[in-house]
């Protein structure tokens, strides 16, 4: 079934050559907490707001450097009982800045420079209180919310099993059941399973190649969205580091490459997404069973990021010619 969208974010349509310019692709989208915003980080470096509900553009995060590079990723810092202040967000560019904003007032908080590294990836843990950065020098970074300090640099390097990344790192996640567990990947075809409290990979899953915002998990299921022609979207189970289901993605002709995937938001996550380039589509299949029950086509360019409202069956594609399609899947908000 092809999902129509509710809502096209297309602030191209004010430039005729903005439409096809470098620099304003958007290379990730992300909802607010409470669904209310999008985030779109863009390939000049800023960070456009726009309301969930209308498409308007409501808040602009000047994010350029002196010298142009596109702000790789974003998220919202989760609103927990710790967070005094509200409507925090934390980005990374690929200058290596990692910065925090206040996105109601647009102001920069602060600024971490990792240079020369350049950073592609960074999660927030489930409350809050530590963040994680990866990119081009194969390290993931673990700090310290309220100090922003550095706390420790996961390399691996303690013998041949438990070496860490050998090639920049695209995509982090944290573990909502286990504060101390963080997963990374990128273009070495592993994904490796960190304990922040030591400085070895606690093992790993060989073959998804990720070169986006595109490792997820949902209880011990972990998903897979890889840059490549074949089995490009994968269920892994994280205690065995064994494969538990390839989501069936055949195309006549040119196959999608993937960028984003994503559990839904739901409770139970009943469904999974990918997107990417190639064919510039992405599908939605039911997680459990795997079968395929929605696809987004027709895009100008590829899928650059995907990301499922926290509390609607709404889901947000983010695209390199700009734009930011949001797809209505379902009638009424997910249940359990």
């Amino acid at each position: 079934e092809e999902v129509i969208p509710t809502t096209n974010i297309d602030d191209t349509a004010s430039s005729g050559a903005r439409m096809a310019a470098v620099g304003h692709e958007v290379f990730c989208a992300r909802y607010s907490p409470d669904g209310q915003f999008l985030a779109a980080a863009r390939g000049d470096g800023d960070i456009d707001i726009y309301s969930a509900t209308t498409g308007n553009k409501v808040y602009h995060l000047d994010g350029k450097p002196q010298e142009p590079s596109p702000t790789c990723c974003v998220r919202f810092r989760p609103n927990t009982a710790s967070s005094k202040t509200r409507n925090v967000m934390l980005s990374v560019n690929a200058n290596g800045d990692v910065k925090h904003w206040h996105m109601t007032s647009m102001k920069c908080l602060h600024t971490i420079k990792e240079d020369p590294n350049q950073c592609y990836a960074l999660d927030y843990r489930s409350d809050g209180l530590k963040f994680a950065t990866a990119g081009q020098d194969y390290k993931v970074r673990f700090y310290d919310e309220a100090t922003k300090a550095l706390q420790s640099t996961l390399t691996g390097g303690y013998g041949r099993t438990k070496t860490g990344h050998s090639n920049r790192v695209f995509s982090l996640k944290f573990s909502t059941e286990d504060e101390n567990i963080l997963l990374s990947a990128g273009w070495d075809n592993t994904i490796q399973i960190w304990d922040v409290r030591t400085d070895s990979p606690q093992g790993s899953i060989f073959g998804p190649h990720i070169t986006g915002d595109s490792i997820d998990l949902f209880e011990n299921q972990v998903l897979s969205a890889s840059w490549r022609p074949d089995k490009p979207l994968q269920l892994w189970d994280l205690r065995t580091r064994g494969l538990l289901k390839d989501f069936p993605w055949q195309n006549p002709g040119e196959p999608c490459m993937l960028y984003g995937g994503q559990f839904s938001k739901d409770p139970r996550a009943r469904y999974v997404i990918g997107g990417g380039s190639g064919s510039n589509e992405a599908r939605l299949f039911e997680r459990e069973s795997g079968e395929m029950v929605g696809c987004m086509r027709g895009f100008r360019q590829g899928i650059y990021s995907v990301d499922f409202h926290p509390n609607m069956p709404h889901v947000a594609l983010a695209c390199g010619d700009g734009t930011i399609k949001t797809f209505d899947y379902g009638r009424a908000p997910m249940q359990t």
